[in-house]
């Protein structure tokens, strides 16, 4: 399959005319070539850091309107689940995010559990 589109070469900071091929789901070639087609295609985002609880959503139901910004993956700090949950709330959004194009990437929370030693200093 062929794309045509104003291609955003963002490591050479241009955009250039020109068409993508895309063979079992993979990009294979980027070519510059004239047309007249006007949209744009450009690299998905990843959200370096987030907190996918703090949205009130699941994974799954947070890809859906992530991916219509341009988010194609994230790097999920899962601490706040786990503080609920502990390690079942963690495998719930890893397997909950499992369901949906969208990469996410669950890194181990770095501050559970919450101890009352912890209640303490607060």
């Amino acid at each position: 399959m062929q794309i045509q589109g104003q291609i955003v070469d963002i490591p050479n900071r241009r955009i250039y005319s020109g068409e993508i091929t895309v063979e079992n789901g993979k990009i294979t070639s980027i070519m510059e070539k004239e047309h007249s087609v006007k949209n744009y295609i450009l690299p998905g985002f990843v959200d370096a850091h987030i907190h996918i609880e703090s949205s009130m959503l699941v994974p799954s139901e947070f890809a859906k309107i992530a991916v219509l910004h341009g988010t194609v993956g994230t790097i999920s700090d899962p601490h706040e689940i786990a503080n609920v949950l502990g390690k079942d709330g963690v495998h719930y959004m890893i397997e909950n995010g499992k369901q949906v194009p969208l990469k996410f990437h669950f890194g181990a929370p770095s501050c559970v559990p919450a101890t009352f030693l912890k209640r303490l200093v607060l």
